[in-house]
């Protein structure tokens, strides 16, 4: 291939891939798409045939000067914002670039456009597709640059075009020259230290596209609109247990509202809770004596700051300020939130038999009647059908279950639902239509045990999700947005009811190519996006324990390989005589074999004779976990039994990093260990 030809070549793919990098994130509306496809094609088809039909010089300087005064005049006098403005600028001045004549000056100027548009990118997505983008930019820039000082020269040298210098050696080698940068710009991503979160992101995101979750007021039918929508909202990893073993369905609490005026629900007049992280860096939302279920949970950017839970959120971790309010056992952070969020969420998912419900009386506090019986105006039939529902039952527990069963059995389940003829929507549900979608059917059970004198309320949030085998995390989607009914009871507090019916009866999965797209979404969210400061810390711990794992290993095999070689048989016999007469000594006795080695493989060793026994137990301790994260998180969940394990981790640290003395330190280091396994059977 010709130098020109393939300065030609990638000089409209580095154009075309800066342009991209702007237009996957949705920033790029349809006529600048059009606008540039046509410049684009018109452009390397005039270099490649050698026409000359370029606009002139005198031409561009009017439209450069027109494109400057339009952007000016829309960021000062129409309200349009500053990004976006530099982006129309930077997109129509490489269009005008295209459309005219092209020495070498020009092209270096389509270079700098292309890289202002590819830095625009990374200002206004995190999404997987810009990875793939910039993976492509690199290996294009590095073909575009060697080829540019190659036609550079030979301008200089006047010697002819060459087809014999870009050959698929050339890209070949300058390949693998971008793969060693990929290599070196890794090496910098892990060892930088990482700076706070996004200075540019919440920034630039324009809060009316993002996704949409709950507010603190929702309209019957607002629900059904978010269900049709398939956008994902968060991923969700189970960390402690088999998702299977879960209680089906897993409904993810969002938002609780307590006030209806007949057509909206809205949050009311409360008092608003703070809770701040304790010593362990754990919100406690909540105080149970129930194990809890441990979930990562990673947001989509949202318009919300509820914070999302699985059931009955126990606590929180990793909450950015370290700290959260709390109104109607919703959790919010304080500020507005318009970036993805990660943290770790603890949950109750235990419920409380029928027989203890059953036996509750119903004797509720007055702050709970006051707020969670209130009703707008309703239509007689509504009063009256509550009470033929509930006229058999003796208690509030049979109450809620008749009404739910009512609903179940008598109401149709649609997304889709036409606008009743009636004042009141919950009249056209319950008398006319008998068809909704969820939050008519809480709304609903709300509304008939309000009549009946039960509190409740109305819960949104979302409901089960895609299992995704590959990443073992579920997708929530737009469409598992849910409402459903939380129920009072004295001594046992808010108990969930759902009375829509069941769509299905287990995790949905989705085909295997979207599973495994999803999955490195997940992956480039979580380990590129999300790569934060304790990342780096425990990969760079790992590696450094793995390294001397290794050396260890080869320490251990190469003294092995001598006590089996003849030439040092007798040596190991005398010196197998010496340490019998030294260990047999009382004052020995309680030496061991690690003694040979450094303080903090010592300690290591035994450690992870405590790991290897935990392991077998069902308490593995995953990598990215430091020790004292392991110890603090089985505590929490488990009790007084690991406080062992705490001591034992505490020893194991100090001996390790020599804060502590050898000799009696090892000692008790062995009889923890000894006391960890009697007391964990």
């Amino acid at each position: 291939m010709k130098t020109s030809h393939a300065l030609t070549i990638f000089t409209h793919l580095m154009a075309l891939t800066g342009f991209i990098s702007v237009s996957i994130t949705g920033e790029v509306d349809g006529l600048s798409i059009v606008v540039f496809t046509v410049s684009l094609i018109l452009s390397f088809f005039n270099e490649w045939s050698g026409k000359r039909y370029y606009l002139g010089n005198r031409v561009l300087s009017v439209l450069a000067i027109i494109l400057l005064i339009f952007v000016l005049a829309n960021t000062t006098l129409l309200g349009m914002e500053i990004f976006s403005g530099i982006l129309v600028f930077l997109i129509y001045t490489q269009v005008l670039k295209l459309l005219g004549s092209k020495e070498l000056r020009d092209i270096v100027q389509i270079y700098i456009l292309s890289f202002f548009q590819f830095l625009a990118g990374t200002i206004l997505t995190v999404s997987f597709s810009y990875g793939i983008v910039f993976i492509v930019y690199v290996a294009l820039s590095i073909w575009a640059i060697i080829t540019f000082n190659m036609k550079r020269e030979s301008i200089e040298a006047r010697s002819y075009d060459d087809p014999k210098v870009v050959t698929p050696l050339f890209l070949g080698i300058t390949g693998v020259a971008s793969f060693g940068i990929f290599f070196f710009t890794a090496f910098l991503f892990v060892s930088v230290p990482r700076l706070g979160s996004g200075f540019f992101t919440s920034s630039f995101l324009n809060p009316a596209e993002l996704s949409t979750a709950f507010s603190d007021q929702v309209k019957l039918g607002q629900v059904g609109q978010i269900k049709l929508d398939t956008t994902p909202v968060m991923r969700v990893k189970i960390l402690d247990r088999d998702p299977e073993t879960l209680p089906k369905p897993i409904y993810w609490r969002g938002i609780a509202l307590d006030e209806f005026d007949g057509k909206e629900w809205r949050v009311g007049e409360l008092n608003q809770n703070v809770y701040k992280k304790n010593k362990d860096g754990i919100i406690l939302v909540n105080e149970t004596n129930n194990k809890t279920v441990s979930q990562e949970i990673v947001t989509e950017p949202l318009d919300t700051d509820i914070l999302f839970a699985a059931n009955l959120p126990v606590g929180f971790w990793g909450v950015a300020g370290g700290k959260i309010e709390e109104v109607n056992d919703s959790y919010i952070i304080p500020g507005q939130v318009s970036y993805r969020l990660k943290y770790l969420a603890y949950s109750d998912l235990s419920i409380p038999s029928a027989e203890e419900l059953g036996s509750e009386k119903e004797d509720y506090p007055n702050y709970i009647k006051n707020l969670y019986l209130k009703l707008p105006p309703l239509s007689e039939r509504v009063q009256e059908l509550a009470k033929n529902i509930t006229s058999t039952d003796v208690n509030s527990y049979d109450k809620a279950n008749s009404i739910k069963r009512y609903l179940i059995n008598n109401m149709n389940y649609t997304i889709t639902l036409e606008k009743g003829a009636s004042e009141f929507p919950l009249d056209d549900f319950l008398f006319d239509k008998k068809a909704g979608h969820c939050e008519y059917f809480a709304t609903a059970m709300v509304v008939l045990l309000r009549e009946v004198g039960i509190p409740a309320r109305i819960v949104n949030g979302f409901l089960d999700g895609e299992w995704n085998e590959y990443g073992s995390f579920f997708l929530v989607r737009q469409s598992n947005a849910h409402s459903w009914v939380e129920v009072f009871f004295p001594g046992h507090g808010w108990i969930l009811f759902d009375p829509t019916p069941a769509s299905n009866g287990g995790f949905l999965k989705s085909n295997f190519i979207a599973t495994y797209i999803d999955y490195l979404r997940y992956r480039w969210s979580r380990y590129i996006v999300d790569f934060s400061q304790r990342d780096q810390i425990n990969l760079l711990s790992g590696l450094q324990n793995r390294w001397r794992w290794q050396k260890s290993k080869f320490q251990n095999k190469l003294e092995i390989n001598l006590k089996f070689n003849k030439k040092w048989l007798l040596g190991f016999v005398i010196l197998a005589l010496v340490m019998w007469t030294v260990l047999s000594n009382k004052k020995f006795k309680l030496l061991k074999i690690y003694e040979r080695k450094k303080p903090e493989e010592k300690a290591s060793i035994i450690y992870k004779k405590a790991l290897k026994f935990l392991s077998k137990r069902g308490f593995r301790k995953p990598d990215f976990v430091t020790p004292s994260e392991f110890v603090r998180d089985l505590i929490y969940k488990n009790g007084i039994d690991f406080q062992i394990l705490n001591d034992l981790t505490e020893k194991y640290l100090n001996l390790r990093f020599g804060i502590e003395e050898e000799k009696s330190g090892f000692q008790e280091l062995e009889k923890l260990l000894s006391s960890l396994k009697r007391s964990i059977k």
